[in-house]
């Protein structure tokens, strides 16, 4: 298993959200978790309200521990199969919209989760998009940490 997702590659997937927005003139939020969903940063905008923020922790959390882009996963928790047990009630923290993304090294391990909010579902999926290409090269390469 892959050390646990690092600070430093948290922040540079949050800021390039940041600057790529502020870049279009949009106020986003940007929450990226580790693994297990706790929140590693959390950035807004000036000017971006408690929905945009609420919504990027979300779709952080959720992409992280359902592993899945929650574009995605909104199309899986409107089916049949999930009408018994809607996931929303079986963890209220889930939320099944666009704009987040799993965080994924070598292959298919999935260490942490970004998402967006702020503006529509399409553009906060894009957005997390790029803070995935901002940081896959930091997570590709060897971390080597000192011993304390």
């Amino acid at each position: 298993m892959r050390a646990p997702l690092a600070f430093d590659a948290a922040r540079v997937a949050a800021d390039a959200v940041i600057a790529a927005g502020r870049s279009e003139g949009l106020h986003l939020a940007v929450a990226v978790v580790d693994r297990g969903g706790i929140t590693r940063v959390l950035l807004a905008d000036d000017g971006v309200g408690p929905v945009g923020i609420e919504t990027a922790r979300r779709k952080a959390y959720t992409a992280a521990v359902m592993g899945t882009d929650t574009a995605l996963f909104a199309q899986f928790a409107v089916t049949p199969a999930l009408a018994a047990a809607p996931p929303h009630l079986i963890d209220s923290q889930l939320l099944a919209v666009p704009g987040g993304l799993p965080i994924v090294v070598d292959g298919a391990e999935v260490i942490g989760g970004i998402g967006v909010g702020g503006a529509d579902g399409d553009t906060d999926a894009k957005h997390a998009a790029s803070a995935i290409e901002a940081v896959t090269e930091l997570l590709d390469r060897p971390t080597h940490h000192k011993e304390q």
